[in-house]
């Protein structure tokens, strides 16, 4: 594979020091590393003829890539997926659905019994397409599968691997399918964390969210995983229910429970965090965990949702998309409109955004260290959008054409070290995937029509 490869004219947005450097030019890429980047006369550009490509045998030399003014990033990371999702669309749900739980109950605990291996992997191979063609090239994943709960992380790897991408992988504990089911959960978990984990592949201790998890599996949990020294993936505060559940049983909040059970650390991840209160906040902060903010699944749920402008600046804010799709680029503007919505202000918004960009690299980095940034040294890893910007762009003005310019468009290449994952909108064999999940999401919808008649 030849790994040599000239980007050019290409807005080359670096990150450094904490925000997005433009500068035009080319990036010179040798041996999977960014080997060179060279400036050039944006200027001179504009001077010369446009150059259409018709198809991508069109470039005379295969190691040249020509951006035609186009912005070039980082690759984007999706802090909160559930990759087991993507087969549920256009279930026919017949049970009531006025409610987050009964939304739960009647969609999701049902679907989620329906997967087997079978359906756990072609749902992995659409996520890993779906990434690729959003610029997503690390996934955190939130799994369930109850009714195959062995090897299920190993199998989302393998396919995930087969792509290319880099995941941190954990399985969602519960009690809700009993005690049996529940220790199958804690041993999925388990076995990942210490013998599936790479330098691209990484775990974390997956919990749903605590309604659904007593003390004694709490307490449990925090024997099994004292000496492993993970991080925890658990869905905190998403409805207000589960905050009354917590104060009304256990006389504790959210994070006071977490906090109890030793659940809070650096690698632990708090997935919506909607109605927490500042004594939670303080707990977070505490322990430096993060909170992982999903706008599209909290509208999508009527569940209320977080105001970023009033989560203390010393949490790491992230974003996630909970499984809905993997389009992060719509996660942030999501995000930035229903912040300046909420405060009803237009002075703030970007701000946040810079701060949640600026987190991403810093947790990134937490897991597996050596984050792609667009510099001199760092890995090949950059996705090409279809926004090329046609009004002066500075590292003064660049979060306002990322979110009004760039977030509005699409990611139109792909590259990780230094080759093609994407070229131009095309992936191969994205068709093949397509028609093999038709298959297997007939079969699952059959089971899951026979579930909503069925108690479990």
């Amino acid at each position: 594979m030849n790994n040599n490869l000239r980007i050019k004219n290409a807005f080359i947005c670096q990150f450094k020091n904490g925000a997005f450097v433009p500068i035009f030019g080319d990036i010179i890429i040798e041996d999977e590393l960014i080997h060179e980047i060279k400036e050039t006369s944006y200027s001179d550009f504009l001077k010369g003829p446009v150059k259409r490509k018709d198809s991508i045998t069109d470039d005379k030399d295969l190691g040249e890539y020509d951006a035609q003014g186009r912005m070039v990033l980082p690759p984007l990371i999706n802090f909160h997926e559930h990759i087991y999702s993507r087969l549920s669309k256009g279930l026919p749900v017949k049970g009531k659905m006025s409610n987050f739980v009964e939304v739960l109950e009647n969609l999701w605990w049902k679907f989620d019994i329906t997967l087997n291996e079978q359906a756990n992997k072609v749902s992995a191979e659409l996520a890993a397409i779906e990434a690729i063609k959003n610029g997503v090239l690390t996934l955190f994943d939130h799994h369930s599968s109850p009714d195959f709960p062995d090897d299920s992380e190993n199998i989302i790897k393998k396919v995930l691997k087969a792509r290319e991408l880099n995941a941190v992988l954990s399985y969602e504990v519960s009690d809700r399918n009993g005690k049996k089911n529940m220790r199958h959960a804690v041993r999925e978990n388990l076995t990942f964390i210490k013998y599936r984990t790479t330098a691209d592949f990484k775990g974390q201790f997956g919990l749903h969210a605590l309604f659904t998890l007593s003390d004694e599996t709490l307490d449990f949990i925090r024997e099994k995983t004292k000496d492993l020294g993970c991080g925890y993936h658990i869905h905190a505060a998403e409805d207000a229910f589960d905050v009354r559940y917590s104060e009304e049983k256990y006389g504790l909040s959210i994070c006071e429970r977490l906090e109890k059970y030793n659940l809070l650390n650096d690698l632990t991840f708090l997935a919506h965090g909607n109605h927490l209160g500042r004594k939670d906040f303080e707990i977070i902060s505490k322990h430096n965990a993060s909170l992982i903010h999903n706008p599209d699944s909290n509208f999508n749920n009527a569940v209320g949702t977080l105001n970023l402008a009033k989560v203390p600046e010393e949490i790491p804010l992230l974003l996630g998309t909970d499984g809905m799709h993997c389009n992060m680029l719509k996660t942030i503007k999501m995000a930035f409109l229903t912040c300046r919505h909420i405060n009803q202000s237009s002075e703030i918004g970007f701000g946040i955004v810079a701060r949640i960009l600026k987190n991403s690299f810093d947790i990134h980095d937490r897991f597996f260290g050596n984050t792609p940034m667009l510099q001199k040294g760092d890995s090949a890893d950059l996705i090409v959008l279809d926004y090329c910007p046609y009004t002066p762009m500075d590292a003064d003005n660049f979060l306002g054409h990322f979110i009004y310019g760039a977030c509005e468009t699409s990611v139109r290449t792909v590259c990780k070290k230094g080759h093609y994952l994407m070229k131009d909108f095309i992936i191969d064999p994205e068709e093949e995937v397509y028609k093999k999940a038709y298959k297997v999401a007939e079969i699952v919808r059959e089971k899951f029509e026979f579930l909503q008649n069925v108690e479990r």
